[in-house]
């Protein structure tokens, strides 16, 4: 479980469980008073966030918390025993005086991540570290503060997978009904067999798509799981929201965006004690108007979609059936305007999900942590369990 890995990671990496050791079992490691409470708030905040239907942000605390990957970076930053609650929480004292940046937008920036890098940043930055302790250190605090952004992105994917099942759900409850009318309109001979096969294959075809989206949904769930480190019953536990937020009233513009990067991007301020403040600087200022395009391309597409397709697709259906119901136009009129109303839906909810990944992206170009989602293979993710970042 997760509380035992943490435990793992208070003890110095030694086992807190029986394990095997040059052919014998290793005695368990007693925790003092103190590491037995900390591991009980963990305990008892984890069965709160689990026990709730989750968020991104909840999802991206589990995944701080319980994330296996999370206890060897600590190691390598020498904060094995920090109270992760504390640093999701809080700002680090030792970090610009305990507050955070004045260049800070709550629009964009999670207060998880600004805080949980502020403990990551001072240790990564230590003045007393050679070259290869601070690159180690480095890399260590970008992978933890990547998992954050990770498993955002997993949780806008699988609730976005949840949602089309739901509406394809819907599809084919009414694509079932109007194959039986059409049906029945054959054997009285109101309508033609052709007619009749253009209703069954719109039902197949929703059933063929519904079938799709919920493998989608299956695997796109499993991600998330595996993400945030969750696994058996508590993985199990897990309450996904019906939908995705609403889009917010108005996108973020890009004023001050590059100058808030510059000022407190992860990647700058190492890129300064390395010697190299021009090229961080540069590259930030491109990473996050790059960032700020996609985000707000993706916002007009989604409300475009929200506000101007799919009413236009329910106008037009309702016109469609006013002239059958006129005899004007034939049943294969409104399978067609059936299928177009479909994919109209469908765009306007994939349209959803690309904007709220853009902002998710656009929050990790602001930190100037982890890969660049447009850099990234379709279907991975750039926090990788397990890479090699340790000092040896």
């Amino acid at each position: 479980m997760g509380i035992v890995s943490v435990a793992l990671a208070i003890s110095g990496c030694a086992s807190s469980v029986p394990a095997t050791a040059g052919g014998g079992l290793a005695a368990p490691v007693e925790l003092t008073p103190e590491q037995q409470a900390m591991l009980a708030r963990w305990s008892e905040r984890e069965d709160e966030l689990i026990s709730a239907v989750m968020t991104a942000e909840a999802a991206a605390e589990i995944a701080l918390l319980h994330h296996p990957a999370v206890d060897r970076a600590l190691e390598t930053l020498n904060l094995e025993n920090l109270d992760r609650l504390v640093a999701a929480h809080t700002i680090n004292p030792d970090f610009n005086g305990g507050r955070a940046r004045a260049t800070m937008d709550t629009r964009i920036e999670r207060w998880l991540s600004v805080n949980v890098l502020s403990w990551l940043s001072v240790a990564a930055f230590e003045p007393a570290l050679d070259f290869e302790e601070r690159t180690a250190r480095v890399q260590a605090a970008d992978e933890v503060a990547e998992l954050l952004f990770t498993a955002r992105r997993a949780w806008v994917s699988a609730v976005a997978a949840r949602q089309a099942v739901r509406y394809f759900e819907d599809v084919v409850v009414a694509t079932e009904a109007s194959r039986e009318i059409m049906e029945s309109m054959r054997n009285v001979g109101n309508a033609s067999e052709l007619e009749s096969l253009r209703a069954q294959t719109l039902y197949a075809d929703s059933v063929a798509h519904l079938t799709a989206v919920q493998l989608a949904a299956a695997l796109a769930r499993e991600t998330l799981v595996q993400t945030i480190g969750l696994w058996g019953p508590e993985a199990e536990r897990i309450r996904l929201p019906e939908r995705l937020p609403d889009l917010p009233r108005a996108p973020v513009g890009p004023d001050g965006l590059e100058a808030r990067a510059v000022a407190q991007r992860f990647d700058v301020e190492s890129g300064r004690l390395q010697g190299l403040p021009g090229e961080a600087g540069i590259n930030a200022r491109g990473e996050v108007r790059a960032a700020w395009l996609a985000y707000r391309g993706a916002y007009d597409l989604a409300r475009h979609a929200r506000d101007a397709l799919v009413p236009l697709a329910e106008r037009v259906s309702s016109e469609y059936l006013k002239l059958y119901n006129g005899m004007l136009v034939g049943v294969n009129d409104l399978v067609v305007d059936v299928t177009e109303r479909i994919n109209a839906v469908n765009a306007a909810l994939d349209a959803e999900r690309e904007f709220w990944l853009a902002e998710v992206e656009l929050q990790r170009s602001m930190a100037g942590v982890g890969t660049p989602a447009a850099a990234a293979l379709p279907g991975a993710s750039g926090f990788q369990p397990g890479a090699a970042y340790h000092v040896h």
